[in-house]
């Protein structure tokens, strides 16, 4: 019987024993907390990512209505021709038709941005398209386990900072990788953490970037905003290469709000206030927690400060990270709303298009029974 009893009613256990008792089982829930908490965090990073290819796949079905509108277009020309003489004669004079206008979400959504659509040129030290197929560039890193590509996720920049000629070993070493989904730096052949944390942000979160000049001894740095607050660093040798990228970093939110995209407004304000809340409470809680023992202290009441402070710090650090759970469950909400509205779009086009195929059909299979 004795071996089953309860540590914490044993009498011969002082008041020391069961409060350190409670508060290394208090200490071991909150790190439990903290765990699951990461868990989230990372679970709302793959389901942004995976949302992202699915974006991806409707814009590009909504994109092919638009090629099958414009064939259908060219067929109803070639009906009116074959249907008489008089809409043979005047096709003649009205000559082909005019493209349609495009059909697409993004085009009947789109909003008017001051934004350099040229842009500076490319240089020799940034990768991309066929450049990337020639130096199997995502087959290196998926083979020297530099990057965990999702399914559909694929290189679209690689900015090498060992210069233009070197080979895919030495570039991927040291280089600004960005894919259609995320962004990440390489130093040494080992992931740098853009923010002293995170070894990667997603591109869909991307507000805004600004170009902080290097001096002779320092590599240029790119300062990305994301809409929840946080900034990332990136570090580029060149200062071509930085100005390029800084192009391409800027012009990844201006194309998000071409089919209104980006996270909403309500949900950047809502994620700035509750950082700043939390920032407020950390502030309060530091000016209020007694760090030096006070004259006179019990054994027990210094156990109670250390405990406190450790539970201090736990739940700053805790609070952070829902700060981002938070944020990222709102982009996830934009997200599907959004996507639901390009569904229900792609779905009326399809219906228009499917209407204006019975009837090409129907046409066409009269002027063979004529």
């Amino acid at each position: 019987m004795g071996d089953n009893q309860n540590p914490m009613t044993s009498q011969h256990l002082t008041y020391e024993d069961k409060y350190r008792h409670v508060a290394r089982d208090t200490e071991r829930r909150m790190e439990d907390t903290i765990a699951m908490a990461h868990q989230c965090n990372d679970l709302g990073d793959q389901t942004l990512a995976m949302l992202a290819i699915q974006r991806e796949k409707l814009l590009g079905v909504d994109q092919d209505l638009d090629f099958i509108n414009s064939s259908l277009q060219r067929a109803e020309y070639h009906l009116h021709s074959m249907e008489s003489w008089g809409g043979a004669i005047g096709n003649y004079f009205r000559g082909q038709p005019k493209p349609e206008r495009s059909g697409t979400f993004a085009a009947k959504h789109a909003r008017k941005h001051r934004v350099d659509e040229k842009g500076p040129p490319c240089p020799p030290s940034v990768w991309r398209g066929s450049k990337l197929d020639e130096m199997k560039v995502q087959k290196f890193m998926e083979d020297n386990k530099l990057h965990s590509f999702f399914d559909g996720e694929f290189v679209m920049y690689l900015c090498s900072n060992a210069g233009a000629r070197a080979s895919v070993s030495k570039a991927c070493a040291d280089c600004v990788v960005l894919t259609n989904l995320r962004a990440f730096e390489i130093a040494g052949g080992k992931r740098v953490a853009a923010d002293g944390k995170n070894k990667d942000f997603a591109l869909r979160s991307v507000e805004c970037a600004e170009l902080i000049k290097g001096t002779l001894m320092n590599y240029d740095r790119v300062r990305i905003t994301m809409w929840g607050g946080r900034t990332y660093d990136l570090s580029f040798w060149n200062r071509k290469s930085s100005v390029f990228m800084l192009w391409v970093l800027n012009r990844i939110p201006v194309n998000s709000r071409k089919w209104n995209g980006v996270p909403s407004m309500e949900t950047a304000s809502a994620s700035r206030r509750a950082r700043e809340a939390r920032e407020a409470a950390r502030g309060a809680r530091s000016g209020k927690r007694l760090s030096e023992p006070t004259e006179g202290e019990s054994e027990i009441q210094k156990m109670a400060r250390e405990h406190n402070a450790k539970i201090d710090d736990h739940l700053d650090d805790l609070s952070a990270i829902l700060d981002n759970v938070a944020f990222k469950a709102k982009m996830i909400g934009d997200e599907v709303r959004e996507q639901n509205k390009l569904t229900k779009h792609i779905n009326e086009r399809v219906e228009e298009t499917q209407i204006r195929l019975k009837a090409s059909d129907k046409r066409g299979r009269k002027l063979l029974r004529s």
